[in-house]
Formats: C-alpha cells, sequence, structure tokens
C-alpha cells in the first residue's frame, strides 16, 4: 500500500520489522537516506561478457 506521495512505507515498515528486526520507533526516527543505505544491494555487478573480452584483449 502507498500513501498519497508514493512512497511504500507500509511495506518497508514491516520489512524493516520483519526481516530487520528494527523496532517501528527505530524504523520511523530512520532519515530516507539511512533507509536507502540500509536496504540498497552493495554487490557489484556481474562482469559482461564484452568487459571480459575487453580483458583479454588488453592483457593477451
Amino acid at each position: 500500500m502507498k500513501n498519497d506521495a508514493g512512497w511504500p512505507f507500509e511495506v518497508w515498515l514491516k520489512l524493516a520489522i520483519i526481516q530487520l528486526g528494527l523496532t517501528p520507533e527505530n524504523f520511523w526516527k530512520m532519515s530516507l537516506i539511512d533507509w536507502f543505505a540500509l536496504t540498497r544491494t552493495s554487490a557489484p555487478s556481474a562482469m559482461l561478457k564484452s568487459d571480459l573480452y575487453k580483458l583479454e584483449q588488453d592483457y593477451e
């Protein structure tokens, strides 16, 4: 469910409590910047085939 501004706070609250173990109070005190930093995936993207080809060409 989204509010009038289009932010899915209800979904985020459930994620914060169920998966991250935060209390509702801590969730509501958190800034959006902190929330995005906490929930953003930080894994690097996989190497593309074209990247591998270029690497092979650069280091024959």
